[in-house]
């Protein structure tokens, strides 16, 4: 899976919890290392942060199926408004969690997506 997180702590920590789960994690801390990460190798998986430093993340899900098809898409923001998480399911996301979010229903949401249900 691919990890877009532009907080330092928080991507390490948000990686070895979700290798410890069993998912392959590639990480990047912004828009532009993800981009280039979704061109160079295969990813079933994104799960986002929507504030990164150089680009809204709301343009990770076209950019990555310019390049390959994604069981499942998450974005994590601080942002909690409807018109947040409409603009998040607009852009391609299939899941919306709002900061701090839930790690538990983020690991069932991966490992249901993993397991084709």
């Amino acid at each position: 899976m691919l990890l877009v997180e532009d907080h330092d702590d928080t991507r390490v920590v948000m990686s070895r919890l979700l290798t410890l789960c069993g998912h392959y994690v590639v990480a990047a801390g912004n828009f532009s290392c993800a981009v280039q990460l979704l061109r160079h190798l295969k990813f079933d998986a994104l799960v986002s942060d929507l504030g990164l430093p150089d680009r809204d993340g709301l343009g990770l899900p076209a950019e990555a199926k310019k390049h390959q098809p994604l069981k499942v898409s998450v974005a994590l923001s601080a942002r909690s408004g409807d018109d947040d998480r409409m603009s998040a399911r607009a852009a391609g996301f299939d899941h919306y969690m709002t900061k701090p979010f839930d790690f538990p229903r983020l690991r069932a949401l991966l490992s249901a997506t993993a397991k084709g249900v």
